[in-house]
Order: C-alpha cells, then sequence, then structure tokens
C-alpha cells in the first residue's frame, strides 16, 4: 500500500487548482494527473485498494506523494475522510488554502449552475434559493469549522493554511511556506501559472435549456452527452451561456451569511493570524 505523504483536502472554490499546480512544479514533490481521486471520501472506499497506488505509479524515488480531494474537507465527508487518513498516515500533513468566504459561495454558485447538468440537478436562479436548496455551499464556507476536525486528529503542526489573496500577491512567498512545512528544499522557485478553472469559464442553462431537458423523450438522449460535448452544442445556438457579471446578492441571501459564516470567518482569521477585517466582512 502507497502512504501518502501530504494533502491538499481543501477548501473547496478557493484556488487549490492552481495551488496544486505550483506545488507539482518542484522537484521533490509528486502529485498526480488525477488532481482529486476522493479516495479517502469514497463510499466504495478499500483499505489499501491497488486503484489509488496507482495513480502514483509515475513517482520517481524519494519525492513524497500528494493529492488534492477537496472532498475531504466537506461537510458531508470530512470525518469519514479524516478517520481513514489518520489510520492511513498518522503523521501525514495537510494545506489548506482560503478566501474570502463570500467569493467562495459566489464562486459556488457558478460551479452549482454549471456542473449540475452532469448530475441533474437544476440549481435556482436567485442566489438566496440555492443557498437554501444547497446548504453545503454555507457549511463549507465556514471554514473554522471544517478544519477543527484536522486540528484535533493531527495537531496544529500538521497543518498549513494559506490565503488566497496573499498567494495572488506574492506566489513565490508563499510556496516557500508550503516547501517549508512539507520539509522540502523552499528554495525552489516556482513559475507563474496562468490562470485556472476561473469563474468566467463557468456556464449556465437558459430556462428554454431547462425545458428541453424536461421533456421525457428527450432527456435521454441529452444525458449521453458529456457536459464538454453539451457546452460545443449548446453554447453557439445562445442555451448555454456564460455568466454576465458578477452574482447578485439580495438582503436574504446576506441575512444568510452573516448568521453563520461571518462569525465564523472571524475567528478563522483570529486563529491564523489574520486581521478580523481581511476579508472586510
Amino acid at each position: 500500500m502507497i502512504t501518502v505523504d501530504f494533502l491538499v483536502p481543501g477548501f473547496s472554490k478557493c484556488g487549490t487548482t492552481s495551488l496544486c499546480a505550483l506545488l507539482a512544479q518542484h522537484p521533490q514533490l509528486y502529485l498526480p494527473e488525477l488532481k482529486e481521486p476522493w479516495y479517502f471520501s469514497s463510499k466504495h472506499y478499500v483499505p489499501r485498494a491497488p486503484g489509488y497506488a496507482r495513480h502514483f505509479a509515475a513517482a520517481r524515488p524519494g519525492q513524497l506523494l500528494g493529492e488534492g480531494s477537496q472532498s475531504y474537507s466537506t461537510y458531508e465527508d470530512e470525518a469519514v475522510s479524516i478517520a481513514r487518513i489518520r489510520e492511513h498516515n498518522p503523521r501525514c500533513r495537510f494545506i489548506f488554502l482560503a478566501r474570502n468566504p463570500l467569493r467562495r459561495i459566489e464562486s459556488s454558485y457558478r460551479e452549482m449552475h454549471h456542473s449540475g447538468v452532469m448530475f441533474g440537478v437544476n440549481a435556482p436562479f436567485d442566489l438566496a434559493g440555492c443557498l437554501e436548496r444547497f446548504p453545503q455551499m454555507i457549511r463549507d464556507s465556514m471554514f473554522y469549522q471544517r478544519i477543527g476536525g484536522y486540528l484535533k486528529a493531527f495537531g496544529p503542526q500538521s497543518v498549513l493554511v494559506l490565503f488566497l489573496e496573499d498567494l495572488r500577491q506574492d506566489p513565490q512567498r508563499e510556496m516557500e511556506k508550503c516547501f517549508r512545512h512539507l520539509g522540502v528544499d523552499s528554495g525552489f522557485t516556482v513559475r507563474p501559472l496562468p490562470p485556472l478553472n476561473e469563474g468566467g469559464s463557468k456556464l449556465y442553462d437558459t430556462a428554454g435549456l431547462r425545458r428541453l431537458r424536461a421533456t421525457p423523450w428527450l432527456a435521454p438522449l441529452l444525458n449521453r452527452f458529456t457536459r464538454e460535448q453539451q457546452d460545443r452544442l449548446f453554447r453557439p445556438v445562445g442555451l448555454r451561456r456564460a455568466f454576465a457579471g458578477p452574482v447578485q446578492w439580495d438582503e436574504c441571501s446576506l441575512a444568510m451569511v452573516r448568521q453563520s459564516v461571518v462569525p465564523d470567518a472571524r475567528r478563522f482569521l483570529r486563529y491564523f493570524g489574520k486581521p478580523e477585517d481581511f476579508w472586510q466582512l
């Protein structure tokens, strides 16, 4: 059974795709091409499964092995993931990347619309309705709650927290923190990356396309196409569209965030050495 040395388990929609790509540049680290194997959170988890080890088959001797499955820090899967990771490697190290939780919620909203087609999900067009239907959008934005299990199970010394705002401002400085945390050469210089998985690339179904999907005889036919194929098919005719402008907040959605996310964010910022107004919530 392969032993994973480090994980980038969160937080989702906070820039971990870019972080993992930067980590993978270091010659002493290996991250598989599939960023998120979802192994420790899988409903079909099998200890010491050879399929998981195959993700790391190309690693060179001596490289530290890691991956970046975001499901490990979701409120639905964090408890079982932590238990399995602890059994697998109690000395595992972790890197979390956080961002302004309101921006995380906006990114999650776009993703719900963009990827919902894969799961037969029609996310509400209004943000408040989306937050009510998918409470994980708020719960997964409560970073202090989400990271608490990792701090308890593995100890604060095993956990490094970065902030996306800092990573964008000075990626070299933030990556040196990661390299020191993992015990590899911190003098390695990373190459700048183009934006990855940006919100501007997300699409949504128009009301007209949703009606087509609800047509009994047409739905099975549409389901044969991947999301990428549907993007190529429906975007040119205006049935799948890019988001125009920022996500709109109303008083109802803001009230939900003020009640739960804002107090959690301030506690998170205090714990990890940032001023409470860092995100200007």
